[in-house]
């Protein structure tokens, strides 16, 4: 005889040969084969959440009510009655147990009911996370062109330096110290769209928009390697590549920077542009992939100079694999050679380059200490306590991206780290680590805006380890927490003022005579209070700069700290009455506490004061770039 457990999958044998004579045969009812799909498989995947287990062999079905025609309960309807059987004396499951049917049913019902309601829920999980996504992504834009602020100094220094012609603009920047290709960009953007706040910060914010299909692609690149490497699971590319997204559309550090017309958006653009150039020249290191990567290196280096810190740091890499691995060497030492082509593009500039590096420098920055490297990620997180919620998250889903892979319901730690998490992490802390020894030895400024070279590199780290989770669950809550605090935290950055230029500018035009003197002391609040007096229009004043002859619009940073010892508070005080005459009023826009000028604006203050009399007209509030604005009268 053949058991049953002998057969192959999906054939049934019952217990006799045939069919019982006079009876029809039951239906042969073949399970599905293994292979088949399983719809609350597939749903499982989806939501995270198990298939309901079938009831156990034994266990008491659940009783479902009766279908729901539409029949009135009062209709006349045809009932076949079952048999009963006769109890036997003393059992009283028969009749009895037939009356309390109705009862019943009522709660099997609601059971049934609300399985149903359970069941569609999950199989909606999918679509309500997708809808949640896109929302998610849709305010992260709107917020990257929603600030109210009026232009600070940076912004209006950049403004007034791309708003002139082609020769002067290269001029100008020789005395900013600034590399030209965003400068360029933007000049091309004001002609077309013309020089208001809104539309020269469109430019940012249209390039923080482009880096989040890149910044998709990216982590779904980062999680397949992952996987191929068994050091992720099989869901890998598609939840790095969702997470990726979230956190750059929701990264404050994104949505501050993407509503400012500076040239970070466009950073963070070309280190995911040159990630990509330089993963396809090592996997295929043919002519076109390795020019593709020579200008990428050439674009990141023209548009803010400490991208050349990734820049070292990726060719280091390369040199450094290149000797240890022998079958890496050749398309190693391509790509390395790529890289340094664009040298080649970057010579026409190298004479400003070096000018600026041995007369402009960053002035203004003071040193920082070792904790600076910790404090850049709660930077990028944003304000208050939802960026500190942000940064543990950033920094445990890096930690957990650089240690650990899934293992069943568990995460496996190797505390050597595995790949690709390894490079996310030397990509990510290696040019902030440069970064701070030059600070500390070759005085240049730390300054978080510039951090945006590394911010890449630690969002797809922390993607990957939110990714590792092996609790979907879990997976989503932290997703779901870091997209919800980054935007709060991004509102309030982009909803933030950053300098009291416009109020100044405005109570000036409500004081100011034709002829009247507007002085500036730093000549640092020179160019955002100018911008707006200019756009406001119809004031005749005339301005001078506290030790700076470039005038208002710009501030020269060539050899800035000793022009700024040399000069004498007294001294341009003298200068300043002088030019107002008896006959004409001085506005003193003024803010103390700025670097190597110690008291020399309090003294320029005193001694207007000493020639005429002083009256507050603006207070100073503690925004990014406070100021106050203080009145003189004409001569006594």
């Amino acid at each position: 005889m053949v058991s049953a457990d002998d057969l192959p999958t999906g054939q049934v044998t019952g217990t006799a040969a045939e069919p019982a004579a006079g009876r029809p045969a039951a239906p042969a009812v073949a399970p599905r084969p293994r292979s088949a799909p399983d719809p609350a498989g597939d749903r499982a995947v989806l939501t995270g959440r198990p298939p309901r287990a079938e009831p156990p062999v034994g266990a008491e079905p659940a009783v479902e009510g009766p279908p729901d025609t539409g029949t009135p309960p009062d209709a006349e309807t045809p009932v076949t009655e079952t048999p009963v059987a006769e109890a036997e004396p003393g059992d009283r499951t028969g009749p009895a147990q037939r009356a309390d049917a109705p009862a019943r049913s009522e709660p099997a019902r609601l059971i049934a009911r609300f399985r149903q309601a359970r069941d569609w829920t999950i199989a909606a999980s999918y679509q309500f996370f997708l809808a949640g996504t896109v929302l998610a992504v849709a305010a992260g834009a709107v917020l990257r062109f929603a600030t109210p602020s009026h232009l600070w100094l940076d912004e209006s220094l950049t403004v007034g330096i791309a708003s002139r012609p082609v020769p002067d603009l290269l001029q100008a920047l020789r005395h900013d110290g600034s590399p030209p290709l965003y400068y360029l960009l933007l000049h091309v953007w004001i002609t077309l769209f013309g020089d208001g706040d809104i539309a020269v910060r469109a430019l940012s914010g249209v390039l923080s928009l482009a880096t989040l299909p890149l910044a998709w692609l990216a982590g779904r690149y980062v999680g397949r390697a992952a996987t191929a490497l068994g050091n992720g699971g099989p869901s890998a590319e598609r939840r790095v590549g969702l997470a990726a997204l979230l956190l750059f559309a929701c990264s404050p550090y994104a949505i501050r920077y993407g509503s400012e017309t500076r040239m970070y958006s466009l950073v963070v653009l070309l280190v995911l542009v040159f990630g990509f150039a330089a993963v396809r020249a090592l996997n295929r290191p043919d002519l076109p992939r390795l020019a593709a990567l020579t200008l990428a290196t050439a674009a990141l280096v023209y548009t803010h100079y400490w991208t050349f810190l990734v820049v070292f740091t990726v060719a280091a890499f390369l040199l450094l694999q290149a000797r240890r691995r022998e079958h890496y060497r050749r398309p190693a030492l391509r790509a390395f050679a790529a890289m340094a082509a664009s040298a080649v593009l970057f010579a026409p500039w190298m004479p400003v380059f070096l000018f600026q590096m041995l007369h402009t420098g960053t002035p203004w920055a003071p040193r920082v200490q070792a904790q600076v490297l910790l404090d850049t990620v709660f930077d990028w997180a944003g304000p208050q306590s939802t960026g500190a919620l942000l940064g543990i998250i950033l920094l445990g889903g890096a930690l957990i991206g650089l240690t650990a892979r899934p293992l069943g319901g568990e995460l496996h730690v190797k505390i050597s780290g595995r790949a690709p998490g390894r490079y996310l992490a030397a990509i990510w802390l290696a040019p902030l680590v440069l970064a701070y020894f030059v600070n500390m030895f070759g005085g240049s400024a730390y300054a978080e805006r510039y951090t945006g070279i590394a911010l890449p590199a630690c969002l797809l780290l922390a993607s990957l380890g939110i990714a590792q989770l092996p609790v979907h669950r879990a997976f989503v809550a932290v997703v779901v927490i870091a997209s919800i605090s980054g935007l709060l935290g991004g509102y309030q950055l982009a909803r933030t003022e950053r300098t009291q230029a416009s109020e100044i500018a405005n109570r000036i035009a409500d004081l100011a005579r034709p002829g009247d003197v507007v002085a500036y002391c730093p000549d640092q609040l020179g160019p955002a209070v100018h911008r707006a007096i200019q756009r406001r229009g119809g004031i005749d004043v005339r301005e001078i700069v506290y030790a700076d002859e470039a005038g208002p619009a710009l501030v020269d940073w060539v050899d800035y700290a000793d022009r700024m010892k040399r000069a004498n508070g007294a001294a341009f005080a003298v200068e300043v009455n002088d030019l107002a005459g008896p006959d004409h009023a001085v506005l003193l826009v003024r803010a103390d506490g700025y670097r190597f000028l110690e008291g020399a604006c309090a003294v320029l203050s005193d001694q207007l004061a000493s020639l005429r009399d002083r009256a507050l007209q603006v207070e100073k509030r503690d925004l990014y770039e406070g100021a106050s604005l203080e009145r003189f009268s004409t001569l006594r």
